[in-house]
């Protein structure tokens, strides 16, 4: 089966945050409601774009926040109660000014649970699509590259 959902390049400035399953999270069938999925994304996409210096009140008080346009997600095997995730973000590269990022959700036998992908414009106070970036959001993909820059000079690791 072909993969609509493409995977985290090793190269790509990336973020991960731990999510516990909480209880209220299951589903009858003792298994991650798929639902949730969604918001641990946005959970890691909100830790990653804080980290690279754009939270979303600064988006919103600097007038171009980015809703979300496109999500799609896979899922590959089901997370349950208890489970520990890594919820990797990672922006793609060459999509500028769009925000376009990759994640992979793992459970803590680092079997990846779900991948998936969201596009985010950037969008100015009447909700028209900005076609060049502002500077808040220059600001952040020159955030981005140094971090990417960093991570090739230093390895995956680093």
């Amino acid at each position: 089966m072909r993969r609509g959902v493409r995977r985290i390049d090793p190269g790509w400035d990336q973020f991960t945050v731990n999510i516990p399953v909480r209880f209220n999270e299951v589903d009858s069938m003792k298994v991650v409601w798929h639902g949730h999925y969604v918001a641990f994304c946005e959970t890691a996409r909100e830790a990653w774009l804080d980290a690279r210096g754009l939270s979303y009140k600064a988006m919103d008080d600097s007038g171009c926040p980015a809703p979300v346009v496109r999500m799609s997600l896979e899922y590959l095997r089901p997370a349950y109660g208890g489970d520990i995730l890594a919820v990797n973000c990672a922006q793609v590269p060459g999509n500028e000014p769009k925000l376009e990022c990759c994640y992979e959700i793992l459970n803590q036998r680092s079997e990846v649970l779900c991948i998936a992908e969201s596009v985010q414009v950037f969008v100015d106070q009447t909700c028209q699509v900005l076609l060049s970036a502002p500077p808040p959001v220059e600001r952040l993909f020159a955030a981005i590259a140094a971090a990417r820059q960093l991570r090739t000079a230093h390895g995956p690791a680093g």
